[in-house]
């Protein structure tokens, strides 16, 4: 506890919150997030999602000298990959297109599941000439635009597009079709003209002379289901389930954060850090700010994601929603915090945080990066409520607990309760004499008024209960000394 202490008096409020706010989201995600994520893990499978893909291949006459035939057999092994078959039988196998362009187009294999036609269709693939990547995403567009299935098309190229202007007009055709664009890079390929194109610098990828099977299997991966916040391959979750498994996993989230917060702010008021009626408080408000902020969030990027958009905004969407209901869920526990003041903390501290999850998760292994990125996040949810809580005090009390150590806290409608009740905001020992409410503290047309309760005034001789209260004006009572500031009128 002296380690505690310490905190207290060397941190302000806003970093002893953001403290409390990673701490919180740590527990919960190492104790309860990791554990329910790991027992609603489904196995990785092959039934998968039919998709409908087109291979756009790029047979320029820079292709020469071997990286055409490499390309071909790569994407050969990807199509072995993928739901299709010589029988042809099952109507819900995937449909591959393959397309080779350089100057011209040559639409080799319409969409088919047909494994010979495809793999043939492949070795046909021959053009020369410039690199026309514009006609060849126009015919891969309109080959995808009757087709029923979620559409793809993969662009494997080595050179710079010859019409720009054309080329970006086509893309975003494609992206605004919902058809999700990615592409594999090599040789002189413009890598960051291509992440404009898709729109996504996660769906460009660059692989040398033998290695295009790996750039190739990672592409295949941007294909199928994404969720929120798992980066490994896993079983396929269809809405409810991944919906309801998001929802909960961030409730856990918002259980560890809320409950910190709230043993912050007792602690930062040197209270009894977690009394009964907070804890059901507190579980129930952030279980359910939990399951709407991830259920929303995930309904959010479920579809984004199939229809080939960045995660980014509804993961800041999911986030900002989460910050936003904790926020606000801390109006009930600090005093006098306005409920949209709570609000506008936790969304500006969701979102802050949540691009941190979002760029470690990037660049981590998925468990890191969550339990980082959850850190991160309870941090600026913490830091972002006690902030704005401090930039829109008007009146506040500092209370001065001995020579090193004091608190500030803010006035308004509802009173500061001032004794040795449970429910007091400042403690005063009834060994001293104190009553459970012995006095309260509020703001009463732009003054600060304090009032003392009838009984003890009577003990004390005090004749009039109700005393108005200046700036600076200072009352020592106890071991504390309180001093009231008060905003000058405009």
């Amino acid at each position: 506890m002296e380690i505690l202490r310490h905190w207290r008096r060397k941190l302000g409020k806003p970093l002893l919150f953001g403290f409390y706010g990673g701490l919180g989201c740590l527990i919960a995600s190492l104790l309860l997030g990791e554990l329910f994520l790991f027992l609603t893990t489904l196995p990785p499978t092959a039934v998968r999602q039919p998709q409908a893909v087109v291979l756009l291949i790029d047979a320029s006459g820079s292709m020469d000298y071997g990286k055409l035939e490499e390309v071909k057999t790569t994407a050969i092994d990807f199509v072995k990959r993928q739901n299709v078959s010589i029988a042809q039988t099952n109507k819900n196998q995937d449909q591959i297109a393959v397309i080779g362009f350089g100057t011209d187009v040559h639409i080799t294999s319409p969409l088919t599941s047909n494994l010979r036609q495809i793999e043939s269709a492949i070795e046909s693939v021959d053009d020369g000439g410039g690199t026309r990547i514009d006609r060849g995403l126009e015919a891969g567009r309109l080959e995808l635009s009757n087709s029923s299935l979620s559409k793809n098309l993969l662009l494997f190229t080595d050179g710079i597009a010859e019409s720009p202007h054309k080329t970006i007009e086509e893309a975003q055709m494609i992206r605004n079709e919902g058809m999700n664009l990615i592409a594999i890079a090599t040789g002189d390929a413009d890598t960051e003209f291509l992440m404009e194109l898709t729109g996504d610098e996660n769906k460009v990828f660059f692989a040398n002379s033998g290695n295009f099977d790996l750039a190739f299997q990672e592409a295949e991966k941007l294909i199928y289901s994404q969720q929120l916040i798992e980066s490994g391959e896993s079983g396929n979750y269809n809405l409810i389930y991944g919906t309801l498994r998001i929802g909960i996993w961030t409730a856990f989230i918002s259980l560890g954060v809320s409950f910190a917060l709230i043993i912050g702010q007792n602690h930062y008021l040197h209270r009894r850090l977690l009394s009964p009626q907070e804890a059901i408080l507190g579980l129930i408000s952030s279980l359910c700010a939990g399951i709407v902020a991830g259920s929303i969030g995930q309904l959010i990027f479920t579809p984004l994601a199939n229809m080939g958009f960045s995660p980014l905004i509804p993961r800041l969407i999911g986030w900002g929603i989460l910050g936003a209901l904790v926020g606000g869920g801390m109006a009930f526990f600090v005093p006098n915090l306005k409920l949209s003041r709570g609000l506008i903390g936790g969304l500006i501290g969701g979102i802050l945080g949540s691009i941190v999850f979002i760029l470690i998760t990037q660049y981590s292994t998925a468990i890191i990066g969550r339990l980082v990125g959850t850190t991160i996040l309870g941090f600026f949810l913490g830091l972002m409520i006690a902030l704005i809580e401090q930039i829109s005090q008007a009146h506040s009390l500092i209370v001065y607990w001995n020579d090193r150590e004091k608190t500030t806290i803010s006035l308004g409608e509802k009173p500061i309760l001032l004794g040795c009740a449970k429910n007091a905001h400042i403690y005063l020992p009834q060994s001293q004499g104190y009553y459970p409410i012995t006095a309260k503290i509020y703001i009463e047309n732009n003054q600060i008024i304090m009032e003392y309760d009838t009984e003890y005034a009577q003990v004390k001789g005090m004749k009039i209960l109700k005393h108005k209260v200046f700036d600076r004006d200072k009352r020592k009572l106890g071991f504390i000394t309180l001093e009231f500031n008060q905003q000058k009128p405009s």
